[in-house]
């Protein structure tokens, strides 16, 4: 009797158990709503950054962006043909800006233009980019895709596309041609494409525009002197955001959530404000910093984006800067940084002997200078009994770890070797200041005066 109470007991303190835990499971588990949420926000960010989709607003290059759309909308609009070239180092925003024209002028004119995109790295022949010229057509004619297959020769695509280009008149569809990588188009023999589709931009018949886009400043020098004859010589020049506050701003734009991806408002309100809040973290400043002195590239920063983004989930569901500064360092690990955190100590005393000959100005020593030099700082430091960890190696030894780091090519040689000993070859190293500080912050157990001395702390 008694056991039996005591299993009825056990059963009933097990089932109150089980429905508690299925409470909390309750309790705890995302509700789809928020999942839906955070998923729709996860393909848009990374369709923003890896420019399949346009941003929201332009920064600092509204005047070249009414440029280019006013010259497309006299063609789609009242029929003029005209040509221009987009010039601009790469991640400037030139593709990006020809895609946002194009979709503004389908919403203002649905169906009134056929666009045909070409890409130098693609059409690498007259012959290819004509071909890939008539299949675009016939597609925004909507004919049937059987007509393709009796384009089998080089002229029979030239005789189509002239015959679309030069045979109509301003009451036909107008045609918008995109050269991507317009300086490798031009490097084809005789420039046939190119003289052509300018050569019926002057014709004042079928209503078209040709733009180019290029990141060779000197574009203009490849044209032949029949083909720059035709061209209007209208040139549109981008550049990098030039403050770092519209660096900033574009940054923060492309990790910003419009409204309409998401339907709870709510939350992308909240996404918004933490994606503004982590603009304002000092690291991301500094992160952000460091980029635009150094290339003002956005697509560097894009690039560290995607891993924080592919991260988000209901336990994580905002950005954090964390995650940004911990995919900077994956991203940009320096090869020979990684190299030093192998070496032995030596090797890396001798490293820091080098740094301290080259801030003394002195690009170029052999192995006894760097010695000497070595030589002194343990002197020093063995007299304020500070030596600690460290020992004065024998000059054979010390020699030897020289020719390892010569063998790593972190050292070589400014001269021919000759006859000269190998003491007193004279050699350079391969390092930056700033790598070996941080080969040295990161060694594994490294000496406190080795640290000072290096960083000249003390």
């Amino acid at each position: 009797m008694t056991k039996r109470l005591a299993e009825d007991t056990t059963s009933t303190h097990s089932k109150k158990k089980h429905a508690k835990n299925s409470q909390d499971t309750n309790i705890t588990e995302p509700t789809s709503n928020n999942y839906d949420s955070i998923k729709r926000i996860k393909t848009h960010l990374t369709s923003r950054l890896s420019e399949r989709s346009t941003p929201t607003r332009l920064v600092g290059v509204q005047k070249e962006y009414d440029s280019l759309y006013q010259l497309l909308q006299q063609t789609v609009s009242k029929g003029e043909s005209n040509s221009c070239l987009m010039i601009g180092n790469r991640g400037t925003g030139k593709t990006t800006m020809v895609r946002l024209a194009l979709d503004e002028l389908a919403k203002k004119y649905p169906k009134g233009f056929a666009t045909v995109r070409l890409n130098g790295l693609t059409e690498t022949t007259d012959r290819v980019a004509l071909s890939e010229i008539a299949r675009q057509l016939l597609a925004a004619q909507e004919k049937p895709h059987q007509q393709l297959c009796t384009f089998t020769t080089f002229a029979e695509s030239f005789e189509y596309t002239l015959s679309l280009l030069k045979q109509g008149d301003k009451t036909r569809l107008p045609i918008v041609f995109i050269l991507e990588e317009f300086d490798l188009l031009a490097q084809h023999p005789k420039q046939t494409l190119l003289y052509n589709l300018f050569d019926a931009t002057q014709s004042a018949q079928n209503p078209m525009a040709v733009v180019g886009v290029t990141c060779r400043i000197d574009t203009m020098n490849l044209l032949e002197k029949r083909v720059r004859s035709r061209f209007s010589h209208r040139q549109i020049y981008m550049f990098p955001p030039a403050t770092f506050g519209d660096f900033v701003d574009i940054a923060r734009d492309a990790l910003t959530v419009p409204p309409g991806v998401v339907d709870d408002d709510t939350f992308v309100t909240q996404f918004n404000q933490a994606a503004t809040d982590m603009f304002q973290d000092s690291s991301i400043t500094t992160l952000l910093r460091r980029i635009f002195d150094i290339t003002k590239d956005l697509r560097m920063f894009f690039k560290i984006c995607f891993e924080p983004v592919a991260q988000l989930c209901e336990e994580s569901p905002y950005l954090q800067a964390s995650q940004f500064i911990e995919s900077s360092l994956e991203q940009r690990t320096d090869l020979k940084t990684e190299m030093l955190k192998g070496i032995s100590l030596l090797e890396l005393v001798l490293i820091v002997s080098m740094k301290k000959l080259m801030e003394r100005d002195i690009q170029a020593f052999n192995f006894q200078m760097i010695y000497d030099e070595y030589k002194d700082f343990m002197t020093q430091t063995q007299v304020r009994g500070m030596g600690f960890g460290m020992k004065l190696y024998k000059r054979p030894v010390a020699l030897k770890a020289f020719e390892s780091l010569q063998s790593f090519e972190l050292v070589c040689p400014v001269d021919q070797i000759g006859k000269c000993p190998k003491e007193y070859r004279m050699a350079k190293l391969m390092l930056e200041h700033a790598q070996i500080i941080d080969a040295v912050l990161k060694y594994k157990d490294c000496p406190t005066n080795l640290i000072k001395w290096a960083t000249n702390a003390g």
